[in-house]
């Protein structure tokens, strides 16, 4: 029997090899190797199970990796992407040298076609300048036809890509079911899902923004446009500050001091259970993380903010015209005084977001077809 390596190393990733690799280990021998965020994650998920790559490979080069592969004996290798590392592009590379097929399954529809450049995210630019693709596994796992749209305007070949759907998306819907919600509703309860911009692309510069805006001026904007409607609301708020698995908690255990007062409770949750947090939500705002569309499939109110955006808008429900994003304060506090003010409790919030359901199995179905036929 074969055995198949599945590696991740962002978050993101670790949560859409995670659904895949309890399917294929019911029937297969199956190794899980991570590095940095994913290893803590998959740590949290399934133990011991999880190896740290940097044990096998101390600098996690081409050729150890290639060496790795090599001592574990694999048939198959099954990765998430990355921006910003280049484990998982050493992965294909070295399974194609050695004859092993390897599968790639994205988490996300933007910056696509950079994780199989030569390039991180901050050579942005120059990768739209001079678009190559030397990392390309044997095939690529999308979520849906506009992903697949997006990898060849990209240049990927068409032929290396199939659509599964997104395996994630399924065990959102199952944990937030089960969840149990964490904080009380006597406060209006507002969740603010951070990214690490600031830690990615830049200083906290006006002028020279990646975006146009960061997770603090957005932050700043969410807060002064709540201070000015609290006078209208019957509840207090609480706003709960969701860093992502990449930040520290020191800039917004700052702003927890400093913004808590007796009308708005700021608090900074990094250590709940996301699903948890989301149960107790009345609104959940952000700029286009996942965070925001997991909210969405799980029936919440939610709110993209990208006041100061002066690129394409990287948040896939605006560009499928589900959710579009709100780019002033002007609208910002509309929207706000609207949900917060206007809208009851059993209103439910109806999404037109559509995915592909079980899309775990039909994962674990190209990889099992994989190890039959070879």
């Amino acid at each position: 029997m074969g055995t198949i390596l599945f590696f991740a190393r962002d978050p993101a990733g670790a949560n859409v090899i995670l659904p895949v690799y309890k399917r294929l280990k019911k029937k297969y021998k199956t190794l899980v190797f991570a590095k940095d965020f994913a290893w803590k994650r998959l740590s949290q998920e399934i133990g011991d199970e999880a190896g740290s790559i940097l044990i096998e490979c101390k600098n996690v080069t081409y050729e150890e990796i290639l060496l790795f592969l090599k001592d574990k004996n694999i048939d198959i290798v099954i990765t998430a992407t990355s921006l910003d590392d280049y484990t998982e592009r050493y992965m294909w590379k070295a399974a194609e040298k050695l004859h092993i097929k390897s599968f790639a399954i994205l988490d996300q529809w933007v910056n696509l076609g950079i994780r199989f450049s030569q390039y991180n995210y901050k050579q942005m630019e120059e990768y739209v300048r001079k678009r190559s693709h030397p990392f390309l596994p044997y095939r690529i796992l999308a979520m849906d036809e506009m992903a697949k749209k997006r990898l060849i305007e990209d240049g990927i070949p068409e032929e290396k890509i199939i659509i599964t759907g997104q395996p994630h998306f399924d065990t959102v819907l199952e944990r937030y079911e089960s969840a149990l919600g964490v904080y009380d509703k006597e406060y209006y309860n507002i969740v603010f899902a951070s990214e690490p911009i600031l830690n990615d692309y830049d200083s906290n510069d006006m002028q020279h923004m990646y975006w146009g805006y960061n997770e603090i001026t957005i932050f700043e904007a969410l807060y002064k446009q709540i201070a000015e409607i609290l006078p209208e609301m019957t509840k207090k708020v609480r706003l709960i500050i969701r860093p992502h698995p990449r930040e520290g908690n020191e800039k917004w255990n700052a702003y927890k001091t400093k913004y808590s007062n007796d009308k708005i409770v700021v608090e900074c949750d990094r250590d709940t259970d996301s699903f948890s947090i989301l149960k107790a939500a009345d609104l959940v705002c952000g700029m286009s993380s996942m965070f925001l569309l997991e909210a969405m499939i799980c029936g919440k109110h939610i709110m993209s903010i990208e006041i100061g955006l002066r690129r394409e808008n990287p948040f896939i429900l605006d560009k499928l015209e589900i959710c579009k994003s709100i780019l002033d304060e002007d609208a910002l506090c509309r929207e706000l005084r609207d949900i917060m003010i206007s809208t009851t409790e059993c209103d439910k919030y109806e999404t037109g977001f559509v995915f592909i359901r079980n899309a775990a199995d039909c994962a674990a179905a190209v990889m099992e077809e994989a190890m039959l036929y070879g």
